[in-house]
């Protein structure tokens, strides 16, 4: 009876350690998810200590006679005159998004155009977008040169290099998510057909004054430069004065 008890117990104990170890491995797991995920957010861009700026326009094909660009969102402002912007991403009056997030909130994968409407009092969707500055422009029933106009943001991803007829990226449904990706971008939103002719948003160059960095950027080749072995004996050389 006493080696009944015994073994009784013994396998108690294994049934107890089981179960334990199941919770550990669980455990462990868990961690290891929470540390790449921390190390994946630390990464992501544009981060906390990043400050981005794209330049941005609202161009409506059916304003006069080819289309034009409609008046920039103005936003509020509190009593001292800062913008509203309880995420970081917002813009001064200026045609120029400010992109530096506040809190992992508006940081990373989650820097999306919804952050810039809310702050800017934007709404837009596929029937159209409203804003203070100019009212509402509805693609309901809109036409451009005989064709279907429908709501799109288009972006270029170097606003400084980019060739208006070949821009990065056209969306036409689910405009708030659209991310910003890299400093020195644009964005031109816009009632126009579908995949017609959108011009770059009339900013583009005012971003050399709020990021000089993007200049410095563009002098820089694109790859090693290659040595030219080959030269040619008529090109005059470099003349080198003998001081003796």
């Amino acid at each position: 009876m006493a080696r009944a008890a015994s073994m009784g117990g013994a396998g108690q104990r294994r049934m107890i350690g089981f179960p334990a170890v199941v919770v550990l491995i669980i455990l462990i797991g868990i961690g290891v998810v929470a540390v790449a995920r921390t190390q994946r957010d630390a990464e992501a861009r544009p981060g906390l200590s990043d400050h981005w700026h794209s330049a941005y326009g609202v161009w409506d094909c059916t304003d006069g006679e080819g289309g034009d660009f409609q008046p920039i969102f103005e936003g509020r402002q509190n009593s001292q005159g800062y913008p509203y912007d309880p995420e970081g991403i917002h813009s001064h009056s200026d045609g120029i998004i400010h992109i530096h997030p506040f809190t992992a909130n508006a940081a990373g994968e989650d820097a999306t155009m919804a952050k810039f409407f809310e702050s800017m009092f934007v709404t837009m969707d596929q029937n159209g977008i409203t804003a203070a500055e100019f009212g509402v422009i509805s693609a309901v029933g809109a036409e451009c040169d005989g064709q279907p106009a429908v709501m799109q943001i288009v972006r270029w991803s170097n606003a400084l290099t980019a060739d208006p007829n070949q821009p990065d990226e056209r969306v036409y449904e689910d405009f708030g998510d659209m991310r910003f990706k890299n400093d020195g971008e644009a964005f031109t939103i816009a009632l126009a057909p579908r995949d017609g002719a959108v011009p770059l948003p009339l900013t583009v160059n005012d971003l050399v004054l709020v990021s000089p960095a993007l200049v410095a950027d563009l002098s820089q080749p694109e790859g090693p430069v290659p040595f030219e072995e080959d030269i040619d004996e008529d090109i005059p050389g470099v003349r080198v004065e003998d001081d003796g």
